[in-house]
């Protein structure tokens, strides 16, 4: 496993290296000035960011056809698979690491830009969902539709996890009330069924890897 994880580390390096730059020049214009939506976009963009950067890696193995050779190594397609998943969750922490320090400067040079400092819980809950929805939608898609159609097939699970967070928020707000435990408890329902769903996936998209021929 630890050979899969750094093999899905140095596919993702290259564009993750880029992706880090550009996010923390980005981090420095938003520290440097007061804007609450700036503040939000960036926490949003940096955790789906970095999971975004990892699905669309997956597509170089296969057109430099390492991911076909893996097969012939004595790992199993389960083990594969969840490396993905793994290192899915691995790049959406470090996503989550780049929210939090500038968030944590921004506040320390400015003070806290919004009405209640728990709402920032929304901010890290929306990004997180987001990003674990996106992953449980796109890797059965990968594999199962092929690394041809690997970038629509992300681009329809972005829209798919946007979808399924925006609805459940919908739903809560029919039945909760406005406050400290609505916000939290909504953060929790959030990131409890994005992981929910991203555990149902992991055996739905192993079985279709196990039925996939090469």
């Amino acid at each position: 496993m630890k050979g899969l994880l750094k093999n899905n580390f140095l596919t993702v390096y290259a564009n993750a290296k880029v992706f880090s730059i550009f996010m923390f020049l980005l981090g420095i214009f938003v520290v440097a000035v007061v804007s609450q939506p700036l503040l939000i976009g960036y926490g949003l963009l940096c955790m789906v960011g970095f999971s975004v950067n990892a699905s669309v890696s997956m597509k170089k193995e296969f057109v430099s056809k390492w991911g076909k050779y893996k097969l012939t190594l004595p790992v199993k397609r389960a083990a594969i698979v969840k490396s993905h998943f793994i290192s899915h969750l691995i790049w959406l922490l470090v996503g989550a690491l780049y929210a939090g320090i500038v968030i944590s400067l921004s506040w320390a040079l400015h003070g806290c830009p919004y009405d209640n400092s728990i709402d920032v819980v929304s901010i890290f809950a929306l990004g997180i969902s987001v990003s674990i929805f996106m992953g449980a939608f796109f890797f059965p898609l990968f594999y199962l539709g092929g690394e041809e159609r690997s970038d629509i097939f992300l681009l329809i699970s972005l829209v798919c996890g946007i979808a399924v967070v925006l609805g459940i928020i919908s739903v809560l707000n029919l039945y909760l009330t406005p406050g400290v435990i609505t916000i939290l408890v909504s953060a929790a329902i959030l990131i409890v069924c994005s992981l929910l769903m991203f555990a149902l996936s992991y055996p739905l998209t192993v079985g279709i890897y196990h039925n996939k021929e090469y």
